[in-house]
């Protein structure tokens, strides 16, 4: 069996990688980029792995680089709706030329009835996929822990943590978790067309700085604002305008529930119990010192 990651320069798709090549040979692991030359696909080189450019803009690459495979992890991709369509559908149809047996996708937390703003590009995506004829599994992941680092690192130099999001509850989950269980998904049988929802302990953000408080043994102060306070904070940050939109439609999405799981298989798809936020702290601002 031959498995390719596209995006496995990327942070999740590398830690996927990583998983497989101790499940698999280096043989059966294909990884594909869109720079061949780039510094993490010459390590992967080095390493012994097979690389091919899989560019999602250019249809033609997709095909070279989905030939022969059995299972590919198809990554998505950021940008206005046209233009993640457009790429995701090259991949789709891509794997159908080349009769991949089954692809895996990374989707968002409750895609099929979520209001949440990631939800809508998400849900087409796998509406396209499913479609296909290609059997399929659909990994619905959570909000990264890691995606709060650097307002961690700026409570940590003195900053409090600001946020509009209210009660809403997020699944914060480890990425490691969900490498590993993509990982497990790509070399087990028995999974095919079915859809997975993969978050951790439903938490305000009023819990997770009560958490990040006793890892680091700090006493940052959780400071709620409305929408336009929001928006104003990132602008005297410095944060660039055009993300501006993006985080503040982020926060209100949570604040009306839209990244709050009703369930999660991670522990079925990991075979364990899935990292705690206590434990991914300490292993993310402790361990790595």
């Amino acid at each position: 069996m031959k498995v390719l990651i596209t995006g496995a320069t990327g942070n999740l798709g590398s830690k996927v990688v990583e998983y497989l090549l101790a499940k698999l040979s280096v043989e059966e692991v294909v990884v594909g980029v869109r720079d061949d030359k780039s510094q993490k696909a010459m390590g992967y080189k080095k390493k012994g792995l097979e690389v091919r450019v899989a560019d999602f803009e250019k249809k033609a690459t997709l095909i070279t680089a989905f030939k022969d495979i059995d299972r590919v992890f198809v990554i998505s991709t950021f940008g206005d709706y046209e233009t993640v369509m457009r790429q995701h559908l090259n991949a789709v149809e891509a794997a159908k030329e080349t009769n991949v047996k089954q692809i895996i996708y990374p989707s968002v937390t409750r895609s099929e009835e979520n209001d949440f703003f990631l939800a809508v590009l998400h849900r087409a995506r796998e509406i396209a996929i499913i479609e296909s004829g290609i059997p399929y599994v659909i990994l619905r992941n959570n909000w990264y822990i890691e995606n709060e680092l650097n307002t961690i690192q700026g409570c940590m130099d003195g900053a409090p943590w600001v946020t509009s999001a209210g009660e809403g509850k997020i699944g914060w989950v480890y990425r490691p978790d969900l490498a590993e269980a993509a990982a497990n998904i790509l070399v087990e049988d028995g999974h095919e067309n079915n859809i997975y929802e993969l978050s951790g302990e439903n938490l305000t953000h009023q819990q997770f700085v009560d958490i990040l408080n006793q890892v680091t043994g700090k006493e940052v102060p959780l400071v709620a604002v409305d929408d336009a306070s929001f928006e104003k904070m990132l602008k005297d940050a410095g944060v660039p305008e055009a993300y501006h939109p993006m985080l503040v439609m982020t926060q209100k999405g949570i604040r009306e529930g839209g990244l709050e799981s009703t369930h999660s298989d991670l522990e079925f798809l990991l075979k364990r119990p899935a990292t705690s936020l206590r434990q991914a702290l300490i292993k993310l601002l402790i361990t790595t010192k």
